[in-house]
């Protein structure tokens, strides 16, 4: 059979092969279906161990914790501002006064000035010629009243032209009363006043005056008051 081309030989599926790969492809199909119905494949994953505390060499630092200020409230826009205190007035204690003695209108005094604020007492200003005692001789005086009146006199004999000199019947008649109707009267101490001096002045015994004045300086002081008890 030479010239003649020998063909291969050809595979033919036979019948039981054809049937195993159908067998095959429906296992593969219903185990993908089965799987897929179960929610798919669950991948191990490796287990995950709780965290370990390591201890730390010395003491742990801990930052300051800065304190929390307190809230401020703030008053409700809607309540009036607080009323002002007002304080009680008291009236100031009224000076006492002490009414001087009635004029007769023919008294030489009556026409005098008064002296501002003290009844009883006027003023009288020097002219050229007169004399303390021409004076107190012309207004009916005492020469003791009118020195009481006149502490400023150091030098009776001596008085000047438009000098000022304060007359009247009472020694007290220039001083302020004592408060609460006290029965003496506040004399201011001057230059060169001495406590027998004023004691005098006001007939007086220097220990009954100190005895008024348990308080008075030793030596008394220019300008401190003393009072002055009037005659009983």
């Amino acid at each position: 059979m030479d010239g003649q081309t020998a063909h291969p030989q050809r595979r033919t599926v036979t019948p039981t092969v054809l049937g195993a790969a159908l067998f095959v492809a429906a296992c593969a199909t219903f185990a993908v279906t089965f799987v897929a119905g179960r929610g798919g494949l669950q991948m191990p994953v490796a287990a995950t161990h709780a965290p370990v505390a390591v201890a730390s060499e010395g003491p742990a630092e801990t930052e300051p914790v800065e304190p929390t200020p307190p809230p401020t409230l703030e008053p409700p826009a809607s309540l009036p501002p607080p009323s002002p205190t007002v304080e009680p007035t008291v009236p100031p204690t009224p000076i006492p006064t002490v009414a001087g003695p009635t004029l007769d209108p023919n008294d030489p005094l009556a026409r005098l000035p008064q002296c501002p604020g003290h009844p009883g007492c006027f003023e009288y200003v020097v002219v050229r010629g007169d004399t303390l005692t021409g004076i107190v001789s012309r207004y009916l005086l005492s020469i003791t009243t009118v020195l009481a009146l006149n502490p400023e006199l150091t030098d009776p004999g001596l008085i000047v032209v438009g000098q000022t000199l304060y007359l009247g019947r009472d020694p007290f008649a220039r001083l302020d009363p004592c408060a609460n109707a006290e029965p003496c009267s506040l004399y201011v101490v001057q230059a060169g006043d001495r406590v027998a001096d004023i004691a005098a002045r006001y007939s007086l015994t220097e220990k009954k005056l100190r005895d008024y004045n348990p308080t008075m300086s030793v030596p008394i002081q220019i300008g401190e008051i003393i009072k002055i008890p009037h005659p009983t």
